[in-house]
């Protein structure tokens, strides 16, 4: 059994449609829901896991990707842009898992692990100079 993290924008005339349902149903998908926004008659995202076989996953893309919608795999939706960064700190005393985190204390400078963000987004709210954004 295959789990792949991905991040789905779909457009507004796309957000009436089941995919989720359509992932379980006929791509025999186990899907775990991490974030979303989906308004009608706005563009949306979803933010999750899928778990399943890895041609059923695959096939489960291209369907996806044949109804418009944009995916991104990978381990985060979150993007941090390292060369930005201040290393001021202040996302690393809000950050939960310790994504964002402090590689030397004698130089602090802060660094991101993907594989421990779990997206809450605490990051972009507390970043002073907008290094910490959203994939989607």
């Amino acid at each position: 059994m295959a789990t792949k993290k991905a991040y789905l924008h779909f457009p507004a005339d796309q957000t009436s449609n089941p995919f989720v349902c359509e992932l379980v149903r006929d791509f025999h998908l186990v899907v775990n829901i991490f974030r979303a926004v989906v308004t009608p008659g706005k563009d949306g995202y979803l933010s999750l896991e899928l778990k399943g076989a890895q041609d059923d996953i695959d096939r489960g893309f291209a369907y996806l990707r044949e109804q418009g919608v944009e995916i991104h795999s990978g381990d985060t939706g979150l993007m941090w842009r390292k060369d930005e960064c201040t290393h001021c700190t202040n996302c690393t005393v809000h950050c939960p898992t310790g994504a964002l985190h402090i590689t030397d204390r004698a130089t602090r400078e802060v660094a991101f692990d993907e594989s421990l963000c779990i997206e809450c987004l605490a990051c972009i709210a507390n970043c002073p100079f907008g290094v910490c954004r959203q994939m989607f």
